[in-house]
């Protein structure tokens, strides 16, 4: 056979090999099956639905048939420039001329044009070819099984776990947010929601919870006078209430259940009988306990099913680790959400950070990682560990005992005052950046502490 021909075959059969693998890796799932929902055409509405169940395996299918034809692009043309003689056959020199011609072919049929086609007419490429896109996702099934083998040996050589469905396409979905935040299609609010949504299903209850030190509960008591007062305190709608400890929940007060009392209902929903005294217990609602490790997904689903707000958080030895209201969870998508109820002082966690100084004012209750980001611009960070989650936590880890207002220690490159404190936590704390300083007259952190970054326990 001419290899001219041959030549001119192999060509076509790269770059539509090629521009089916792009029209493949790019491919918007919506555009294409708006396409054969239009065309309405069984046949090919069946051969879509396949490709896109399993489409890196067609995408895989075309790029094995892709490289075979681009093989025999090069072969061909050398075959075509190279001069044969009876004594020698193939003039090497000759042949090496077809070496370059074939590379400069392969950019034009594999990369250029399949690009093009690709960005601007993929999916309807993909269409009008789906009856062999099927057909050699059979024929390369051989090579497809290869591929994935290889594939396999590959990750558990370098230790990498199989990604499921579900994270790949997170992933991509990152990905293509990122991107657009580049490209000025998204803005950083957007960004962040969509990320949040992405992120949601991992999220814990622990991590979304009030802890204990912050809920505000009060003791059962009949005495209506105190009731209403530390309504007005906490400012709360649904309050816990507790009986000796916060360990011991007795139920979730609702405000409006008292306004029912006073208008008259009973506990029943009946009329009150005049002159009943006041018995808390009678219009306390059953607590709903969560275990800390169950995930925000789960807890959202079991809110909504029996229809309750919030929800205490009980540790692994039964005793009340925090709670969670659904508000809690949907911040977690959609930022800070405030109400009518909240006090003025009721604010996420402040880190101020002051260049000039090189100083940083912090919350105690302020999470390491929101911390860390605020720091950045002083070159320091406070080290991460399993021991805390908040700088409060990592003063008390570090001294080994709740903290005194006033104190002060070294740690690594900072020195850490603690500016206030009660009795039970660390209020607010001063970070100051001194890297070339001594930290004479400071106690110094231990030097355990820390380690963990660097892949060594704390503990």
């Amino acid at each position: 056979m001419n290899p001219f021909w041959v030549l001119f075959a192999a060509l076509i059969a790269t770059g539509l090999f090629a521009s089916l693998r792009l029209s493949l890796v790019d491919l918007a799932r919506a555009v294409l099956e708006d396409i054969a929902t239009v065309r309405n055409r069984p046949n090919a509405t069946r051969r879509i639905k396949a490709i896109l169940d399993d489409t890196p395996g067609h995408a895989r299918a075309m790029g094995i048939l892709e490289s075979l034809s681009a093989a025999s692009v090069v072969v061909a043309c050398v075959a075509e420039v190279a001069t044969v003689t009876p004594e020698t056959g193939y003039v090497l020199k000759d042949a090496l001329i077809g070496v370059p011609i074939a590379g400069g072919l392969l950019w034009l049929v594999a990369i250029a044009i399949p690009s093009s086609v690709a960005w601007h007419v993929g999916e309807r490429t993909l269409y009008s070819c789906s009856a062999m896109v099927r057909a050699c996702w059979i024929i390369a099934a051989p090579a497809r099984a290869m591929a994935r083998f290889i594939d396999e040996i590959v990750k558990r050589l370098a230790g990498i776990q199989a990604s499921t469905e579900s994270e790949v396409l997170e992933a991509e979905l990152l990905s293509v947010v990122e991107e657009g935040e580049r490209e000025g299609q998204f803005d950083e609010a957007e960004r962040d929601m969509i990320e949040a949504v992405v992120e949601f299903r991992n999220l814990t209850v622990e991590q979304v919870m009030t802890p204990r030190t912050e809920v505000e509960a009060f003791e059962v008591t009949n005495d209506l006078g105190k009731v209403t007062r530390t309504i007005k305190e906490i400012g709360h709608s649904r309050i816990p209430v507790y009986e000796d400890s916060l360990d011991n929940i007795v139920g979730i007060f609702y405000v409006k259940d008292l306004m029912r009392w006073l208008a008259g209902e009973g506990a029943g929903g009946g009329a009150r009988e005049a002159g009943q005294p006041f018995d808390l217990r009678s219009i306390l609602r059953p607590a709903f306990f969560v275990p800390e490790t169950k995930t925000v997904r789960e807890l959202l689903r079991e809110l909504l099913q029996k229809k309750v707000h919030i929800a205490m958080v009980a540790d692994e030895y039964g005793g009340t680790s925090g709670l969670v209201t659904i508000e809690d969870i949907l911040e977690e998508i959609v930022g800070d959400i405030r109400d009518e109820y909240e006090h003025e002082e009721e604010q996420t966690p402040e880190v101020e950070v002051k260049l000039d100084t090189r100083t940083a004012e912090v919350d105690g209750r302020a999470y390491i990682d929101d911390v860390n980001d605020a720091l950045t611009p002083l070159g320091w960070r406070i080290p991460e560990s399993d021991e805390y989650d908040t700088v409060g936590g990592f003063v008390n880890a570090i001294l080994g005992r709740i903290a005194s207002p006033g104190e002060s220690f070294r740690h690594d490159q900072a020195v850490v005052t603690v500016l206030e404190a009660s009795p039970q936590r660390v209020l607010k704390v001063r970070l100051e950046v001194r890297p070339s300083e001594p930290g004479a007259g400071l106690a110094q952190a231990p030097a355990s502490m820390g380690r963990e970054e660097n892949g060594q326990s704390s503990k």
